[in-house]
C-alpha cells in the first residue's frame, strides 16, 4: 500500500498546523486569557509539555516547549507525563511511568507518580509550579478530571491497591493538596482474598484486572470508565463518602483483545439523560504479521470496540440504547477497504479520546454532537440529536507522517504501516476543531456543517 500524503475529509475545513517542536501530543487544554487563546498539549513521548497560542488559528504561534520539572536526573527517562487539564487558571499534570511498548523506553526505569498543580493565571505562557501530591504504588497518575473549583478527581494509584482507584483530592489551598476521598473496586483493595494482586501497568494481566481509567464530573455524580467492571455513576454530594449509584457491565463482549482500556471514556450529553460511553481500540503501528509474541502480538481475533449512549433516566438502571456506525471509509484511503486490517495487518481497530470538557466557557457547548479521535480513522464527528440513531456527519485524516518522531532503542516499537493516527480533540468557543497525532504536530479544523 501507498503512503497518503494528503488530508482526507467530509464536512471539514482545514485551517492551521503547527509541528509541535516535533514532539507530539497527547491530551490537550485549553484557556483564554484575556482575548488569547491557549493550548497546551501533554506529551506522548517527551517529558513535558507544549504551549502554543491559536487566537489566530490560521497562523498557531508555538510559545514554547516546556520542559518538565524533575525531582532528580535519575528520573527523567523513566517520567511520563500523558495527560493535562486547566480551568479557573490552574493547570493540573500527570506524571506516572511510561511503557516501553507504548513509548519507546525500558522497563523498570524510575519516575515521580502523582499530580502537579500549576498557576496559569498569572501569566499563561510562563506557568508556575505550586504543589505535588503523589500517588505511590504502580504507575502513578494515568488521568484524572478537573473542571474548576476545589476537586481534582484523580485516577491514580494508592499503596495496598492494584489499578488506578479514584482518588479525590481538595486542591482549595492549591500549595497544599489533601486527598478527602477514595472509591475502589473491591477487587483491588490488596487484603482482600479476591484481590489478584499487583501486576505492571500495561501488562496483559493488568489489563484484564478492574482498573478506572477515566472521569468525568457533574452536578456531584462521578461518571466513570471502569475498565474491567463497566460503566459506573458514583455519589459524591459528600466527597468523603463515596455511594455507588449503579454498574453497567460492558466488557465481555464489548472492548479488551488486543486493544487498549475495556472502557475507556464517559460523557454526559449536558442535561440530557443520556451518557456517551466508550471501550478503546489501539494504534495499529504496534502491530504487524512478524510481531507474535508480547503485549502486541499477532492478532487472530479481536473483541469489536465501540462508541455507544447508555441512558441513565432510571439511575438505578442504566441501559445502553445504541451503538455508534462504523467510520466510512473515504475514497482515496490508501491502506485497505476498512479500518480493522491496515495494509494486510489484522488491528485491534476502535475509537480513543472523545471531546469531553465541559463547564468552561473556553469551549463549544452543545449536548447534540460527538467529536471522536478514531485513532487510524481519523476525527469522527457524529450527530446524536436522536441518541437511538447517531449519525457521522463529518470526518478528517490528517496525511500520513513523513517520519518517527520517536522509537525504542531496537528501532521496533513501531513495525506497522506509517499511518496517520489521531490522538486527542478539542472545541472551543468559537466552533474551532483541535486534533493532536502520534507521529505529527497539531491540526485546526471547522466542521461546515
Amino acid at each position: 500500500m501507498s503512503t497518503r500524503t494528503e488530508m482526507l475529509c467530509k464536512n471539514i475545513e482545514f485551517i492551521g498546523y503547527d509541528d509541535m517542536n516535533g514532539k507530539p501530543g497527547f491530551q490537550m487544554a485549553m484557556q483564554k486569557s484575556g482575548d488569547k487563546y491557549y493550548i497546551y498539549t501533554a506529551s506522548f513521548r517527551h517529558n513535558g509539555w507544549n504551549i502554543i497560542d491559536v487566537t489566530d488559528p490560521a497562523h498557531p504561534r508555538n510559545v514554547k516547549w516546556l520542559e518538565g520539572p524533575w525531582l532528580s536526573e535519575d528520573l527523567h527517562d523513566g517520567q511520563g507525563t500523558p495527560k493535562i487539564q486547566i480551568a479557573d487558571g490552574i493547570m493540573v499534570t500527570a506524571h506516572g511511568g511510561t511503557m516501553k511498548e507504548l513509548h519507546g523506553t525500558e522497563i523498570g526505569l524510575p519516575f515521580w507518580g502523582g499530580i502537579m498543580i500549576w498557576d496559569v493565571k498569572t501569566d499563561p505562557e510562563n506557568p508556575i509550579l505550586l504543589s505535588k501530591f503523589e500517588c505511590k504504588g504502580g504507575a502513578g497518575v494515568h488521568r484524572f478530571f478537573y473542571n474548576g473549583g476545589r476537586y481534582v478527581y484523580v485516577t491514580g494509584n494508592a499503596e495496598g491497591f492494584n489499578g488506578f482507584i479514584l482518588r479525590i483530592v481538595d486542591i482549595e489551598d492549591s500549595k497544599n493538596p489533601v486527598e478527602v476521598g477514595r472509591w475502589w473496586a473491591d477487587e483491588q483493595f490488596m487484603n482482600n482474598k479476591v484481590s489478584s494482586g499487583s501486576a505492571r501497568y500495561g501488562s496483559a494481566e493488568a489489563l484484564s484486572a478492574p482498573f478506572l481509567h477515566a472521569c468525568v464530573v457533574k452536578d456531584d455524580i462521578v461518571y466513570m470508565a471502569y475498565a474491567n467492571k463497566g460503566f459506573i455513576m458514583l455519589d459524591v454530594k459528600d466527597k468523603t463518602n463515596p455511594k455507588m449509584l449503579n454498574c453497567l457491565p460492558l466488557n465481555p463482549p464489548f472492548g479488551g483483545g488486543s486493544a487498549g482500556a475495556p472502557i475507556h471514556s464517559v460523557l454526559p450529553l449536558g442535561d440530557r439523560p443520556y451518557v456517551v460511553v466508550t471501550t478503546e481500540g489501539e494504534r495499529s503501528r504496534y502491530f504487524s504479521n512478524e510481531t507474535t509474541e508480547g503485549l502486541f502480538k499477532k492478532i487472530v481475533t479481536q473483541p469489536m470496540n465501540m462508541l455507544s449512549i447508555v441512558e441513565v433516566t432510571d439511575v438505578s438502571n442504566p441501559s445502553l440504547i445504541s451503538i455508534f456506525p462504523y467510520p466510512e471509509v473515504p475514497e482515496g484511503y490508501t491502506h485497505g477497504t476498512n479500518f480493522n486490517v491496515v495494509d494486510g495487518v489484522r488491528i485491534p481497530f476502535g475509537p480513543h479520546n472523545i471531546f469531553d470538557a465541559f463547564g468552561q466557557d473556553v469551549y463549544e457547548k452543545r449536548n447534540d454532537r460527538v467529536y471522536c479521535c478514531h485513532f487510524n480513522a481519523g476525527l469522527r464527528i457524529y450527530d446524536v440529536s436522536d441518541p437511538y440513531v447517531p449519525k457521522e456527519i463529518a470526518y478528517f485524516l490528517p496525511p500520513d507522517p513523513k517520519k518517527d518522531l520517536f522509537n525504542n532503542a531496537e528501532g521496533n516499537l513501531v513495525p506497522g504501516a506509517r499511518v496517520a493516527i489521531t490522538e486527542d480533540v478539542l472545541v472551543d468557543d468559537r466552533g474551532y476543531i483541535y486534533i493532536d497525532t502520534y507521529m505529527d504536530g497539531l491540526y485546526i479544523l471547522r466542521c461546515t456543517v
